[in-house]
């Protein structure tokens, strides 16, 4: 598994600028609307990838398990977002993901920051990820 906070990471976030790393319904050859939102509120930066596998979850959808297997990737796109849409953003993802303050607990996904692998470079960036909580 990555060290989330080594020191060949591209940028951290203690700067102002904010990544997510989005996977499965939400990347671009799927279309959902929720991900055109996605699009307005950031830019894309590339094909990327997080260690981990992708489970079933109850709901059907699928959630991304961290895993300490350095064979075991899923793919994505990292996207900035645009300063001062974070907040909204993840307002929507959250409801979308089932994890919002509105959302009954337990949650199957929840919030959090990981190391991201570019796969243009191979440069690494701190990048917020929805994983799954089982």
């Amino acid at each position: 598994m990555n060290n989330p906070d080594s020191e060949n990471t591209l940028l951290d976030n203690t700067q102002s600028q904010q990544y997510i790393f989005v996977y499965g319904v939400l990347r671009t050859i799927d279309g959902h609307p929720v991900h055109n939102y996605l699009r307005g509120v950031s830019d894309f930066v590339g094909a990327a990838t997080v260690g981990g596998t992708l489970v079933e979850m109850e709901s059907g959808s699928s959630g991304l398990m961290l895993s300490g297997n350095p064979d075991e990737k899923v793919a994505g796109e990292l996207y900035c977002i645009h300063e001062g849409c974070d907040q909204d953003l993840f307002e929507v993802l959250d409801r979308f993901e089932g994890c919002s303050e509105d959302d009954p607990e337990p949650h199957e996904l929840f919030r959090h920051q990981r190391e991201v692998i570019l796969l243009a470079d191979g440069e690494t960036i701190r990048a917020w990820v929805y994983l799954y909580n089982g």
